[in-house]
């Protein structure tokens, strides 16, 4: 399709007005518009528990990085957590996550990782493709080698993250899609964005090292909500909330586990040496 594309311009410069040759193609879309590429540190604290939890009390520090390379967006996320149960006991947590998501949103790679005391207990890598008409499918070599079938439509990450911060500029309140992120069952699940009025940045966030990237920006409070297929009637699988910059820097978030929220508070930002695209 590009080289047809190609041929279909050069062929148009070659009979059109000379005037008319000065202009440049339209760019192809691209999924994230505008993000900044960086990386982000965040202090973790536990938020609140439920009577049924099994964590009384937790900290820890989450660092994610979010880059474009032209062709596509990688990003990288890894938490690590220090908590204890109901009598006491101490145990440690370590998750990462890395994946490529390609320009235009047909192509994701993900690997990720979920550690506890130093042994692993989630792994999932593969590939996933949506071809034109939506349709998508997923190839797993982790945790073993099998493939499945994603439902019509079915987002990756970055391409939700644009999505959600579009309708915010726009003045859009909520959102819906499927989205995959790498389950090693090959579970998409159901998300819902409710975005909230444009209001301020948080100050907070502009005296952190490199907040001024933040200064002067829009802002919207943000809630995500997860759900398995079919169970929107029954509590969320996972709820996020966050203030979003229209730079694509998050602040301000809380992870809702279910038995459990994390607060995630902004401590540093680095913006990364822009690709040139």
């Amino acid at each position: 399709m590009r080289a047809f594309v190609l041929s279909l311009l050069l062929a148009t410069a070659a009979i059109a007005p000379a005037a008319a040759q000065m202009v440049a193609p339209p760019k192809p879309a691209r999924v994230a518009e505008n993000f900044l590429p960086h990386r982000a540190t965040y202090d973790l604290k536990l938020k609140s528990a439920r009577w049924a939890s099994a964590v009384s009390g937790l900290s820890g520090r989450m660092v994610s990085e979010f880059d474009d390379v032209c062709a596509g967006y990688t990003f990288n996320q890894r938490l690590v957590t220090d908590f204890t149960d109901s009598e006491g006991t101490a145990t440690s947590g370590n998750f990462w996550v890395s994946t490529y998501e390609s320009a235009d949103g047909s192509d994701y790679r993900f690997a990720l990782n979920n550690a506890i005391n130093g042994i692993s207990v989630e792994r999932s890598q593969g590939s996933a493709s949506r071809k034109s008409d939506g349709a998508a499918s997923v190839a797993f070599t982790q945790p073993a080698a099998k493939s499945a079938e994603l439902p019509q439509g079915t987002l990756f990450p970055t391409e939700l993250a644009g999505k959600v911060l579009t309708a915010a500029r726009a003045g859009e309140h909520a959102l819906s899609a499927k989205i995959f992120e790498g389950d090693a069952e090959g579970v998409t699940y159901d998300v819902y964005a409710a975005i909230g009025v444009e209001r301020a940045g948080i100050a907070g966030d502009f005296a952190v090292p490199g907040g001024d990237v933040l200064k002067g920006l829009k802002a919207w409070p943000v809630t995500v909500t997860y759900y398995e297929p079919g169970k929107e009637d029954e509590p969320p699988h996972y709820e996020t909330s966050f203030i979003l910059y229209e730079n694509g820097v998050t602040s301000d978030a809380t992870l809702d586990y279910g038995d459990f929220v994390l607060k995630a508070t902004l401590k540093k930002i680095e913006p990364l040496k822009p690709s040139g695209c």
